[in-house]
Protein backbone atom coordinates (compact mmCIF):
# COMPACT_ATOMS: atom_id res chain seq x y z
CA UNK A 1 0.00 0.00 0.00
CA UNK A 2 3.16 2.40 0.39
CA UNK A 3 4.69 1.63 -2.35
CA UNK A 4 1.09 1.92 -4.70
CA UNK A 5 1.02 5.87 -1.90
CA UNK A 6 -2.65 4.77 -1.26
CA UNK A 7 -5.06 4.35 1.67
CA UNK A 8 -7.31 1.90 -0.03
CA UNK A 9 -7.12 -0.54 -2.81
CA UNK A 10 -9.12 -2.92 -4.71
CA UNK A 11 -7.04 -6.45 -5.68
CA UNK A 12 -9.04 -8.67 -7.85
CA UNK A 13 -7.86 -12.81 -6.85
CA UNK A 14 -9.77 -14.86 -8.73
CA UNK A 15 -13.23 -14.19 -8.61
CA UNK A 16 -12.88 -12.44 -5.37
CA UNK A 17 -12.53 -8.47 -4.97
CA UNK A 18 -10.16 -7.82 -1.68
CA UNK A 19 -10.20 -4.36 -0.32
CA UNK A 20 -7.69 -3.49 1.72
CA UNK A 21 -7.74 -0.56 3.71
CA UNK A 22 -4.99 1.64 5.80
CA UNK A 23 -6.91 4.19 6.96
CA UNK A 24 -9.05 4.84 10.36
CA UNK A 25 -11.19 7.69 8.96
CA UNK A 26 -12.00 5.10 5.37
CA UNK A 27 -12.16 1.96 7.87
CA UNK A 28 -14.71 4.04 10.32
CA UNK A 29 -16.99 4.81 7.01
CA UNK A 30 -16.97 0.85 6.07
CA UNK A 31 -17.89 0.08 9.92
CA UNK A 32 -20.92 2.55 10.23
CA UNK A 33 -21.95 4.60 7.48
CA UNK A 34 -21.79 0.77 5.37
CA UNK A 35 -22.22 -1.23 7.75
CA UNK A 36 -25.07 -3.48 6.25
CA UNK A 37 -23.33 -3.47 3.10
CA UNK A 38 -19.99 -4.62 4.34
CA UNK A 39 -21.11 -6.55 7.29
CA UNK A 40 -21.81 -9.95 5.34
CA UNK A 41 -19.37 -12.70 5.44
CA UNK A 42 -17.04 -14.57 3.32
CA UNK A 43 -18.38 -17.41 1.74
CA UNK A 44 -15.56 -20.25 1.23
CA UNK A 45 -16.12 -23.88 0.89
CA UNK A 46 -15.40 -24.40 4.78
CA UNK A 47 -17.63 -22.28 6.21
CA UNK A 48 -20.52 -24.04 3.82
CA UNK A 49 -19.61 -27.68 4.69
CA UNK A 50 -20.01 -27.13 8.73
CA UNK A 51 -22.49 -24.64 8.68
CA UNK A 52 -24.86 -27.27 6.26
CA UNK A 53 -24.78 -24.44 3.38
CA UNK A 54 -25.00 -21.48 5.66
CA UNK A 55 -28.01 -22.14 7.81
CA UNK A 56 -26.59 -20.47 11.21
CA UNK A 57 -25.63 -17.48 12.53
CA UNK A 58 -22.05 -16.85 12.76
CA UNK A 59 -20.65 -17.40 9.19
CA UNK A 60 -24.06 -16.90 7.13
CA UNK A 61 -23.70 -14.43 4.88
CA UNK A 62 -25.99 -11.21 5.75
CA UNK A 63 -29.87 -11.91 4.63
CA UNK A 64 -33.14 -13.15 6.48
CA UNK A 65 -31.22 -16.50 7.93
CA UNK A 66 -28.11 -14.95 9.31
CA UNK A 67 -31.05 -12.76 11.26
CA UNK A 68 -33.25 -15.57 12.24
CA UNK A 69 -30.53 -17.24 13.28
CA UNK A 70 -29.16 -14.32 15.57
CA UNK A 71 -32.18 -13.39 16.87
CA UNK A 72 -32.99 -17.11 18.44
CA UNK A 73 -29.41 -17.07 19.59
CA UNK A 74 -29.52 -13.34 21.24
CA UNK A 75 -33.23 -14.20 23.09
CA UNK A 76 -33.42 -17.63 23.35
CA UNK A 77 -29.54 -18.89 23.78
CA UNK A 78 -26.85 -16.20 24.98
CA UNK A 79 -28.71 -14.07 27.79
CA UNK A 80 -27.97 -13.67 30.96
CA UNK A 81 -30.91 -15.72 32.24
CA UNK A 82 -29.88 -18.91 30.45
CA UNK A 83 -26.77 -18.60 31.35
CA UNK A 84 -27.90 -18.40 34.78
CA UNK A 85 -29.63 -21.53 34.07
CA UNK A 86 -27.13 -23.37 33.26
CA UNK A 87 -24.83 -22.38 36.11
CA UNK A 88 -24.70 -25.70 38.31
CA UNK A 89 -24.07 -27.66 34.86
CA UNK A 90 -20.80 -25.43 34.42
CA UNK A 91 -20.00 -25.28 37.99
CA UNK A 92 -20.19 -29.09 38.15
CA UNK A 93 -17.81 -29.46 35.27
CA UNK A 94 -15.31 -27.42 36.65
CA UNK A 95 -14.97 -29.12 40.30
CA UNK A 96 -14.77 -32.17 37.79
CA UNK A 97 -11.88 -30.62 36.39
CA UNK A 98 -10.74 -30.15 39.60
CA UNK A 99 -10.90 -34.12 40.39
CA UNK A 100 -9.01 -34.95 37.09
CA UNK A 101 -5.92 -32.81 37.57
CA UNK A 102 -6.08 -34.20 41.29
CA UNK A 103 -5.64 -37.94 39.07
CA UNK A 104 -3.03 -36.57 37.42
CA UNK A 105 -1.06 -35.41 39.86
CA UNK A 106 -1.28 -38.22 42.33
CA UNK A 107 -0.50 -40.58 39.66
CA UNK A 108 2.64 -38.67 39.29
CA UNK A 109 2.54 -37.86 35.60
CA UNK A 110 2.84 -34.23 34.17
CA UNK A 111 -0.54 -32.27 33.48
CA UNK A 112 -1.01 -31.53 29.83
CA UNK A 113 -2.92 -27.61 30.51
CA UNK A 114 -3.85 -27.80 26.75
CA UNK A 115 -5.62 -31.64 26.95
CA UNK A 116 -7.02 -30.83 29.97
CA UNK A 117 -8.75 -27.44 28.98
CA UNK A 118 -9.95 -28.36 25.73
CA UNK A 119 -11.87 -31.19 27.26
CA UNK A 120 -12.89 -28.84 29.96
CA UNK A 121 -14.28 -27.24 27.68
CA UNK A 122 -15.93 -30.12 25.86
CA UNK A 123 -17.38 -31.08 28.91
CA UNK A 124 -18.98 -27.65 29.66
CA UNK A 125 -20.59 -27.90 26.29
CA UNK A 126 -21.98 -31.09 26.00
CA UNK A 127 -23.49 -30.22 30.01
CA UNK A 128 -25.15 -27.25 28.53
CA UNK A 129 -25.95 -29.09 25.36
CA UNK A 130 -26.76 -32.77 25.73
CA UNK A 131 -26.65 -32.57 29.41
CA UNK A 132 -24.26 -35.17 29.82
CA UNK A 133 -20.66 -35.31 29.82
CA UNK A 134 -19.72 -38.14 27.67
CA UNK A 135 -21.41 -40.31 24.67
CA UNK A 136 -20.88 -43.17 26.44
CA UNK A 137 -20.15 -44.82 29.71
CA UNK A 138 -17.06 -42.39 30.67
CA UNK A 139 -14.36 -43.18 33.24
CA UNK A 140 -14.38 -43.07 36.57
CA UNK A 141 -11.57 -40.70 37.16
CA UNK A 142 -13.54 -38.24 34.93
CA UNK A 143 -11.10 -37.61 32.67
CA UNK A 144 -12.02 -38.22 28.94
CA UNK A 145 -13.04 -41.32 27.01
CA UNK A 146 -11.77 -42.59 23.39
CA UNK A 147 -14.85 -40.90 21.99
CA UNK A 148 -14.73 -37.38 23.67
CA UNK A 149 -10.69 -37.14 22.29
CA UNK A 150 -12.37 -38.05 19.01
CA UNK A 151 -14.88 -35.21 18.57
CA UNK A 152 -12.82 -32.62 20.51
CA UNK A 153 -9.87 -33.56 17.84
CA UNK A 154 -12.61 -33.21 14.82
CA UNK A 155 -13.43 -29.76 16.14
CA UNK A 156 -10.28 -28.51 16.33
CA UNK A 157 -9.69 -29.69 12.51
CA UNK A 158 -12.27 -27.73 11.69
CA UNK A 159 -11.79 -24.78 13.30
CA UNK A 160 -7.98 -25.01 11.83
CA UNK A 161 -9.78 -24.90 7.86
CA UNK A 162 -12.50 -22.12 8.80
CA UNK A 163 -10.97 -19.35 6.92
CA UNK A 164 -7.98 -21.17 5.82
CA UNK A 165 -6.20 -19.91 2.40
CA UNK A 166 -8.04 -22.43 -0.11
CA UNK A 167 -7.58 -22.14 -3.70
CA UNK A 168 -11.00 -22.78 -4.01
CA UNK A 169 -12.46 -19.88 -2.45
CA UNK A 170 -10.68 -17.93 -5.17
CA UNK A 171 -11.16 -20.08 -7.99
CA UNK A 172 -14.62 -22.01 -8.31
CA UNK A 173 -13.74 -24.02 -10.91
CA UNK A 174 -11.21 -26.00 -9.37
CA UNK A 175 -13.73 -26.84 -6.34
CA UNK A 176 -14.40 -30.91 -7.41
CA UNK A 177 -10.08 -30.86 -7.69
CA UNK A 178 -10.09 -30.45 -3.72
CA UNK A 179 -6.10 -29.01 -4.83
CA UNK A 180 -5.49 -28.16 -0.99
CA UNK A 181 -7.03 -31.55 0.11
CA UNK A 182 -9.47 -29.41 2.71
CA UNK A 183 -12.79 -30.38 1.53
CA UNK A 184 -11.80 -33.90 2.39
CA UNK A 185 -10.43 -32.92 5.66
CA UNK A 186 -12.96 -30.81 6.62
CA UNK A 187 -15.81 -33.69 5.69
CA UNK A 188 -13.91 -36.52 7.12
CA UNK A 189 -13.99 -34.13 10.33
CA UNK A 190 -17.34 -33.55 9.77
CA UNK A 191 -18.40 -36.62 10.19
CA UNK A 192 -16.72 -37.70 13.03
CA UNK A 193 -18.85 -34.87 14.36
CA UNK A 194 -22.08 -36.04 13.21
CA UNK A 195 -21.15 -39.49 14.20
CA UNK A 196 -21.76 -38.55 18.13
CA UNK A 197 -24.22 -35.22 17.84
CA UNK A 198 -26.74 -36.43 15.31
CA UNK A 199 -27.78 -39.66 17.51
CA UNK A 200 -28.52 -37.64 20.48
CA UNK A 201 -30.36 -34.83 18.42
CA UNK A 202 -32.53 -37.28 16.91
CA UNK A 203 -33.31 -38.84 19.45
CA UNK A 204 -34.24 -35.89 21.52
CA UNK A 205 -36.35 -34.19 18.34
CA UNK A 206 -38.52 -37.44 18.36
CA UNK A 207 -39.46 -37.26 22.25
CA UNK A 208 -40.60 -33.90 22.05
CA UNK A 209 -42.87 -35.03 19.21
CA UNK A 210 -44.08 -37.70 21.02
CA UNK A 211 -44.62 -35.48 24.13
CA UNK A 212 -42.68 -37.67 26.10
CA UNK A 213 -40.40 -33.95 26.79
CA UNK A 214 -42.17 -31.07 27.37
CA UNK A 215 -39.51 -28.89 29.60
CA UNK A 216 -36.27 -28.12 28.42
CA UNK A 217 -33.21 -29.05 30.48
CA UNK A 218 -30.56 -27.74 28.01
CA UNK A 219 -29.76 -25.81 25.14
CA UNK A 220 -30.65 -28.75 22.97
CA UNK A 221 -34.38 -28.47 24.59
CA UNK A 222 -34.43 -25.05 23.92
CA UNK A 223 -33.78 -24.96 20.09
CA UNK A 224 -36.30 -27.68 19.64
CA UNK A 225 -38.91 -26.08 22.03
CA UNK A 226 -38.20 -22.45 20.02
CA UNK A 227 -42.03 -21.74 18.36
CA UNK A 228 -42.84 -19.25 15.74
CA UNK A 229 -45.81 -16.95 15.94
CA UNK A 230 -48.19 -19.48 14.32
CA UNK A 231 -47.34 -22.19 17.56
CA UNK A 232 -45.19 -24.38 14.93
CA UNK A 233 -41.21 -25.08 15.64
CA UNK A 234 -39.25 -22.15 14.58
CA UNK A 235 -36.01 -24.14 13.09
CA UNK A 236 -35.64 -27.66 11.17
CA UNK A 237 -33.40 -30.40 12.68
CA UNK A 238 -31.00 -29.24 10.24
CA UNK A 239 -30.56 -25.46 11.63
CA UNK A 240 -30.66 -26.93 14.97
CA UNK A 241 -27.77 -29.82 14.23
CA UNK A 242 -25.83 -27.19 12.06
CA UNK A 243 -25.68 -24.29 14.88
CA UNK A 244 -24.49 -26.66 17.64
CA UNK A 245 -21.77 -27.52 15.81
CA UNK A 246 -20.98 -23.79 15.27
CA UNK A 247 -21.35 -22.93 19.03
CA UNK A 248 -18.39 -25.62 19.84
CA UNK A 249 -16.43 -22.91 18.03
CA UNK A 250 -17.99 -19.27 19.69
CA UNK A 251 -18.42 -19.96 23.24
Amino acid sequence: MKELNTEIACVRLGSVYVVPVTSPEIAMEFLRQNDAVMASRPITVTTSMFSDGFLTAVVAPWGKQWKKMRKVLTHEILNPTRLEWLRSKRKEEADNLLRVVNNICKSGSVVDVRLVSRHFTGNILRRMMFNKRYYRQGREDGGPCVEEQEHIKALFTVLLYVYALCVSDYLPILKPLDLDGHEKTVRNALNVIKKYEDPIINERVEMWKEGKRTEPEDLLDVFISVKDDNGKPLLSVAEIKAQITVIYFNI
